[in-house]
């Protein structure tokens, strides 16, 4: 497996992870989405004035506005899973964007297209009440009836597309509908009223065109008396005047691109490549079910049920192999078994997963806290452990030794106290270092302050076999002491479940010190509320020997031990 450098994160995935499943109401109000794509020049402008160029994972705001350059676009996945593609020489403002209450009172988005195009598939903001949604152009306002579409602005005209759902175009020359219970898919607007087609004209249906041909240009048209229509008299040739009954035949392109970017985590987990394969008529897609979407697997690895699993799986943790710890998301197979997916230094996905039946009986007992499982995949040369390490690849990189696991489901960000100190600690942990030589013992304890999100007074203790089988004394033992906060993702200063530490002073042994840079520790306050803290530390010293292990630490009532 590729090693994860320090500028990588070692939670990086679940970085990932609690950007997508800690926000809470608060959070979504301050918060429009975030970017899974750039390419080329891509900028923010704030309601201040203040412009920062975006790349991949960056946060966008209500009254930012969006500029693509000449050859660039960028992908956007909004905070109610809706996605949207803006093309190049585009500029999009955001107005406003926030989710509903519990109630579901209160959801609104208000975009304005200035100039350019986008596609977009949307998402819940708008699905139950159509009001919340609009998106103004100078030409008209766009509202959905639950959708995806596109929409271009071109030599003072409108052009858009409908291939799933509806829209609506309202103008001071009446209101359009293209898509589902209208007579057209796509449509011009313009000054001289509407046209209506059946077919996606080359520029909607081509995502890099900025134009929209002359041949498309409503201006000049008539009826086939030779008059000229009146200002909002849809426009037909005789070849588009049957009704909205060949949709069947539309050619469903995917909102965002398939390109090399598809394979990172934060793409797949987000759905940036989920294609819908729904039948426009209705139908059951070939899956023998009622019609619903069919989701498939951008990525050769994992099966459609895989995907689906992984999509909706909430669970993060960490697996050792080799002696280091790695960060995971994680999902069920069929059989029930963990998959394990996890970030590599080149920002790709490795998966882990085992033909076997995961074993328990070799490690700590773990108690029923908070949900936390951990068991061990006993690689061998009959029966190895599985990585993938390559994307849409199946070749394996067979894992011959003891695989340890963790996983949990990180606290909500709304659920994490904002005042008030804790104290966690315990002994249960599990590990081995990079020598095969397994953990023997360890312990640990921190105090957290909610009020500011201050990890303080960390200490960590490890006892790891000297090789024989015996328990060394002196000889491979690590202690580091640590400090941390749990504001690392979080924004505007809100606490998070992601727990991020830094090594202080420590050593291996009696004589070599803890490379206190290279060396590692995070983790994740559990769900519900944070009571627990489930993590995983990679130890390197100054000789580059290294250990890794995984503890579990909940809250305790101070007794002045450790």
């Amino acid at each position: 497996m590729h090693r994860i450098t320090r500028s990588a994160c070692l939670f990086q995935a679940m970085v990932i992870l609690l950007m997508m499943f800690t926000l809470n109401s608060a959070r979504a109000a301050e918060l429009a989405g975030h970017i899974i794509m750039v390419k080329g020049d891509v900028t923010a402008q704030a309601a201040d004035g203040s412009s920062r160029n975006l790349k991949r994972r960056d946060e966008i705001y209500p009254s930012d506005t969006i500029r693509t350059g000449t050859g660039s676009r960028v992908q956007i996945r909004f905070i109610d899973n809706a996605l949207l593609a803006l093309q190049e020489n585009s500029q999009l403002s955001i107005h406003a964007y926030q989710q509903a209450d519990a109630d579901g009172k209160g959801g609104k988005v208000l975009m304005e297209l200035v100039e350019g195009g986008f596609r977009t598939l949307t998402g819940s903001i708008g699905k139950g009440n159509k009001e919340a949604y609009r998106v103004d152009t100078p030409v008209a306002s766009i509202g959905i009836r639950g959708t995806l579409y596109s929409a271009l602005l071109a030599k003072g005209q409108l052009m858009a597309g409908v291939w799933k759902g509806g829209i609506t175009l309202s103008s001071d020359q009446g209101d359009f509908n293209l898509g589902q219970n209208a007579d057209f898919n796509f449509g011009v607007l313009g000054n001289t009223g509407f046209q209506g087609m059946l077919e996606a004209p080359q520029a909607l249906d081509n995502a890099d065109s900025d134009v929209i041909p002359d041949s498309m240009s409503t201006t000049g048209s008539e009826n086939p008396d030779g008059s000229t229509p009146p200002p909002g008299t849809a426009t037909t040739s005789p070849a588009t005047t049957v009704l909205n009954n060949t949709s069947g035949d539309n050619k469903v392109p995917p909102p965002l691109d398939q390109d090399a970017d598809s394979g990172h985590e934060d793409t797949l987990k987000e759905a940036g490549n989920l294609i819908d394969n729904t039948p426009p008529d209705g139908g059951d897609g070939g899956d023998g079910g009622d019609g619903g979407p069919v989701i498939t697997s951008p990525d050769l690895r994992l099966s459609s049920e895989e995907f689906t699993a992984f999509l909706t799986s909430t669970s993060v943790g960490s697996i050792i192999v080799n002696g280091k710890a790695i960060p995971v998301s994680a999902f069920r197979d069929e059989r029930g078994e963990p998959v394990f997916v996890s970030v590599d230094d080149n920002n790709g996905i490795d998966i882990t997963r085992y033909s076997g039946t995961t074993d328990s009986t070799l490690l700590p007992e773990m108690a029923d806290i908070a949900g936390i499982e951990w068991g061990i995949w006993n690689g061998s040369a009959e029966a190895p452990v599985s990585q993938l390490l390559e994307e849409s690849s199946l070749v394996v990189t067979a894992v011959e030794s003891p695989v340890m696991w963790v996983i949990a489901n990180p606290a909500l960000e709304g659920n994490i106290p904002t005042s008030g100190s804790v104290y966690f600690g315990g002994t249960q942990a599990l590990g081995t270092d990079s020598k095969g030589n397994a953990l023997l013992s360890a312990s640990g304890n921190f105090d957290l302050d909610f009020s500011t999100g201050i990890v303080s007074n960390g200490f960590l203790s490890a006892d790891y076999a000297d090789g024989s089988g015996g328990q060394s004394i002196g000889g491979n033992f690590w202690n580091a002491d640590f400090t941390g906060t749990i504001r690392a993702g979080g924004a505007n200063g809100k606490n998070t479940a992601l727990v991020q530490m830094q090594f202080g002073t420590g050593y291996h042994g009696e004589s070599s010190a803890l490379d206190a840079v290279a060396s590692q520790f995070s983790g994740v306050l559990v769900a519900p509320s944070g009571g627990v803290f489930a993590g995983s530390f990679n130890l390197i010293d100054m000789d580059g020997n290294s250990a890794a292990g995984i503890v579990v630490w909940p809250q305790q009532v101070r007794t002045g031990q450790f």
